[in-house]
């Protein structure tokens, strides 16, 4: 009954919650994020996410707000280069759990080392990754994830962006090691 009612209410027990790290991008160098997604609402043509894992023995989290029902990126085997979507995600702290990811995220980057995730809403374009309209609550979507497009904050950053609303996950991906920099500098406090 209490598994029903976490559902039902958003609320997850903190001993569920996935292992931050993986090894499955390891191998390569990656430093991969796998979240569970703990509580889920939608307002107005977004699903807000609050995801956590955890690390070490440490909770870390924070919170991601994605479009719903985003055109296919892929036409016929092709890329539409007019599907970008300018601020289809939103990312912004939940809080202490944030604060200790951009502590994580500082190690696992090999940067200096970062204490407090900005209170910033940062808004991210969104080039979808699927063949198909994205209806999040239907499965895992792929998306490719841009910041500073116009690199007027020199924080310029790609990554890619995989929900599963249906199993509870979601996974931040790195693009390249090369904004590792840059995505530690924007999720941090200035």
């Amino acid at each position: 009954m209490i598994g029903v009612l976490s559902n039902i209410f958003g609320c997850n027990d903190d001993k569920n919650l996935t292992e931050l790290t993986s090894s499955q991008g390891a191998e390569e160098g990656w430093q991969d994020m796998i979240f569970t997604i703990t509580e889920k609402k939608k307002e107005n043509a977004f699903w807000i996410l609050t995801c956590k894992s955890k690390f070490r023995n440490k909770i870390v989290g924070l919170q991601i707000s994605i479009a719903d029902e985003i055109p296919a990126g892929i036409i016929n085997e092709e890329i539409d280069n007019s599907k970008f979507v300018p601020k289809g995600v939103v990312i912004q702290s939940i809080g202490k759990e944030s604060d200790k990811l951009i502590e994580v995220m500082s190690k696992l980057y090999g940067q200096p080392k970062k204490v407090k995730f900005t209170n910033e809403k940062l808004p991210f374009t969104v080039f979808p990754l699927n063949k198909e309209k994205g209806t999040l609550e239907n499965g895992r979507l792929h998306f490719k994830v841009f910041y500073d497009q116009e690199d007027d904050r020199n924080l310029y950053a790609e990554f890619f962006l995989n929900p599963d609303l249906k199993n509870g996950n979601l996974e931040l991906n790195e693009k390249a090691e090369e904004y590792r920099q840059n995505i530690v500098g924007l999720f941090s406090e200035k």
